[in-house]
């Protein structure tokens, strides 16, 4: 197993301090002045009732190269400016569209290629870099309360919580990487007692992002979710509900192009929640049969930014934390904190299966409504 010394995480974009989570706030606007006009219709979000062009004026954009944007955060910046806009011109319509013109698609292509991420609504696009602590001298800026989102699909208080605890969430479980990698070696040199303490430390961190999981509701209300901001999380199976049924049509700078299809941004596409699986040695792909690469969570490894996804497959090969519990008595310490954190991460997962039912049953409820047409914001 290579020791600690040879895992930079700073070469896998992970923060020591933050996780997944980027060290330094994002970017709030590309500088250079030849992106202008793409933060220009970004400026026209939260779009406006009478804001009926938007698609009109993003086909007509020109196609940006991508050569300017030079360092990291400005890539991110522009993926997420490119998943935003993308979005806003399927899903900003009551008619989804499924046709991205050239002058999103050859630039969201590229920049999707050099971050090693889907070109699509994702987690990492709407949240890891989209979420930007409101003062940064606090000494735990990611706190809920001090997070705001850069750019917002419906401008409400209720988007922004939707995608602050979910920030909030990744900042928790972040400061676990480094002890985990401490506690690896431990488990290879055999101390037991090093490893007890941080399993007791992960399954206390475990408590900590379920009661901040608890808070969802707090400030997102249900009806907001469900009728005003959650179709633009959507992806291409919603777009085939609609009648259009081959996904979305990625046009090229020639006029050729090319068919997509992609699941909408979710919370399922958190590096985070996996590591820990990998951690505690929980294996979801038996839950598909024992096919990893049919895996639900094996094919959400896809919409990560790449060097999370390399990390994650890095820790599958070599984390040996489970095994080396195992080998201790039922009844010792070390088998007690292992449970203690099995257990905690299992309630998380319960409770956003209650969360996925409730949505569910706001989406049947929706789609009841637009049947009698009571409601302007049906998502057919």
């Amino acid at each position: 197993m290579p020791g600690l010394q040879r895992i930079t995480l700073e070469d896998y974009q992970i923060s020591p301090q933050f996780g997944f989570l980027p060290q330094q706030p994002p970017l709030k606007q590309l500088q250079d002045p030849y992106y202008e006009i793409w933060e220009e219709m970004m400026s026209r979000l939260p779009l406006q009732s009478g804001d009926a062009r938007i698609r009109e004026d993003i086909t007509n954009m020109p196609v940006l190269a991508t050569a300017r944007l030079v360092t990291e955060p400005e890539w991110r910046r522009a993926y997420v400016v490119l998943t935003f806009l993308s979005q806003i011109y399927i899903w900003g319509d009551h008619q989804p569209c499924n046709k991205l013109p050239r002058s999103l698609a050859v630039p969201l292509l590229d920049v999707s290629q050099h971050l090693q991420i889907s070109p699509c609504a994702t987690f990492a696009g709407f949240c890891l870099w989209n979420i930007s602590p409101v003062s940064h001298e606090d000494h735990r800026p990611y706190d809920l309360e001090n997070l705001k989102s850069i750019n917002s699909f419906t401008g409400t208080k209720d988007e922004e919580w939707f995608f602050g605890v979910s920030a909030a969430i990744e900042s928790i479980g972040g400061c676990m990487i480094v002890p985990m990698l401490h506690a690896m070696e431990a488990a290879r040199d055999r101390r037991s007692v090093a490893v007890t303490d941080f399993l007791e430390n992960l399954a206390t961190c475990l408590e900590q992002i379920g009661s901040t999981l608890d808070r969802l509701y707090d400030q997102c209300s249900p009806s907001v979710f469900y009728h005003h901001f959650r179709r633009f999380l959507k992806g291409s199976p919603t777009v085939q509900e609609s009648g259009l049924s081959q996904g979305v049509f990625y046009e090229g700078e020639d006029g050729t192009g090319e068919w997509h299809q992609y699941p909408g941004g979710s919370n399922a596409q958190s590096s985070l929640i996996q590591l820990f699986d990998i951690v505690l040695g929980i294996d979801q792909s038996a839950a598909m049969g024992g096919n990893p690469k049919g895996s639900f969570h094996k094919e959400m490894q896809r919409y990560m930014p790449g060097p999370h996804r390399e990390f994650l497959e890095l820790m599958a090969r070599i984390c040996n934390i489970r095994s080396f519990v195992l080998g201790h008595d039922p009844s010792s310490n070390i088998r007690h904190s292992y449970d203690r954190a099995i257990t905690n991460l299992a309630i998380i997962r319960q409770k956003h299966l209650i969360m996925a039912s409730r949505e569910a049953a706001g989406d049947v409820a929706v789609k009841r409504a637009g049947q009698l047409g009571s409601t302007p914001y049906v998502e057919n």
